[in-house]
């Protein structure tokens, strides 16, 4: 009978031995991203005595808090707020090519090159005034140019970036296969496979925010890893993505079906939307502003005359903010702006109702300060959107990641009460081999 006390009790001691280690490694792992708290299921064990008396208690498992439903929606929610957030460091660069509103921005210096002309329209004669009149010229085409290669940066800098985040998606998706494989040969040799459970989590967290993968819990242990609804990682088989295309119409295609796989969150969601539709759009927005520019002044000059009563030239050549540029025959020769309005001399030596008219196209409704105000205010409303859209996202990732903490995290103020009444279970087991061997000992010393 003193041996089955001393059983029983002993296996209290290693039960109780086992939910504090449990305890104390969910203590040191409360703040580990990934980790999911563990709790050591205790059972009895049944006994072989003829009065029915239990074997004692035994650790049947050591299981992980989780709730599919609840991962799923954190991980859909860090995928969104990515998504955002990568948009939002690509919008604030494209804003930040312009130096609006400011002295230096293209509005103020379009401004100063309609005013620039009324100098020449004041005194036609003189050769100041229309010197003036190009060097405002050659700053627009300047700062035309240098906005334009700050687009196409960014360009290059987000597919770059893209291309970066492709290629790390790809070892985490081997990785979690990788996973997948080693808790199934776990789970059949016997041993706790919740260490790689939590690796796993981690991984597939990092995938979320990276390419807005969502993962599914299987029945063998593994996870099923999907994004856009294509399954990328099943068991212990990984799919390998690549970018195809180019930008504008780049996309992500799997590397064994060919199929493009439909970014819906993540990094990679926001890049793309940036390369395909923002920066392409706001490239050709400025084109459309340098072309109104030299289509405005170029139709107003060739309608006037130089001061012999001669046909000018244009003073912009080329196309497209990248290649615009002031005609270097009118640099070399400034008189051979038309400001005068008739041909016929000397009346054209001195007039300037051409030039006067040019200044007057200021803000026209087709005109290109038109173009490039609503150019510029699409660009910080679409900006303030995405800032509103990360605000908001980031408020709907902190309450999902709550409620997941809530079920799977560790909370330490329940463990250190946890861990007290297993400590007093272990010294109950304790207190009970002692009292056990002190009376066998005393049966022992009467005998």
């Amino acid at each position: 009978m003193g041996d089955m006390a001393l059983g029983i009790a002993s296996s209290g001691l290693d039960a109780q031995q086992t939910a504090m280690d449990t305890i104390a490694q969910n203590l040191a792992n409360a703040n580990t991203p990934g980790y999911v708290n563990q709790t050591a299921n205790l059972t009895t064990l049944t006994g072989g005595d003829a009065l029915g008396v239990g074997g004692g208690v035994q650790v049947s498992a050591i299981t992980q808090a989780s709730d599919g439903l609840l991962a799923a929606n954190v991980q859909q929610a860090q995928g969104a707020l990515a998504q955002s957030t990568a948009l939002q460091q690509v919008l604030s660069g494209a804003q930040a090519a312009f130096a609006e509103p400011g002295t230096n921005g293209l509005s103020a210096q379009l401004s100063a090159f309609w005013q620039s002309w009324d100098g020449i329209a004041q005194n036609p004669s003189s050769l100041a005034p229309r010197t003036q009149v190009i060097g405002a010229a050659q700053n627009i085409v300047t700062t035309l140019g240098q906005a334009s290669a700050q687009l196409t940066q960014l360009q290059s800098n987000a597919q770059s970036q893209l291309g970066s985040v492709v290629s790390a998606t790809n070892t985490l998706l081997s990785q979690v296969a990788s996973l997948n494989n080693q808790i199934i040969a776990a789970k059949g040799a016997g041993t706790d496979p919740n260490s790689l459970v939590d690796q796993r989590n981690a991984l597939v967290d990092t995938l979320s925010s990276d390419i807005g993968a969502v993962a599914t819990n299987m029945p063998d242990g593994t996870v099923m890893v999907r994004v856009g609804g294509i399954a990328l990682v099943q068991g212990s088989f990984a799919d390998t993505l690549q970018l195809t295309g180019a930008p504008g119409s780049l996309a992500i295609t799997s590397s064994t079906s060919g199929v493009t796989v439909p970014t819906t969150g993540g990094q990679a969601s926001g890049l793309l939307a940036a390369i395909n539709q923002y920066l392409p759009a706001y490239e050709s927005q400025l084109d459309a502003v340098a072309n109104k520019l030299a289509t405005t002044v170029n139709t107003q000059l060739a309608a006037g005359y130089t001061a012999t009563g001669a046909a000018g030239l244009p003073l912009f050549t080329g196309s497209g903010a990248a290649g615009l540029a002031v005609n270097p025959a009118v640099v070399a020769d400034p008189t051979q702006i038309a400001a005068s309005s008739t041909s016929t001399l000397p009346d054209a030596t001195n007039n300037g109702a051409n030039a006067q008219a040019m200044a007057e196209l200021y803000n026209t409704t087709t005109g290109p300060d038109q173009a490039y105000q609503s150019f510029i205010q699409g660009l910080g409303a679409q900006l303030q959107d995405t800032n509103n859209q990360v605000q908001a996202q980031t408020s709907v990732a902190n309450a999902a990641q709550q409620n997941l903490q809530a079920v799977a995290g560790v909370n330490p103020d329940q463990e250190m009460v946890q861990m007290l009444s297993t400590q007093q279970a272990y010294q109950a087991s304790a207190k009970l081999i002692s009292t056990v061997s002190t009376m066998m000992q005393a049966l022992l010393s009467s005998v």
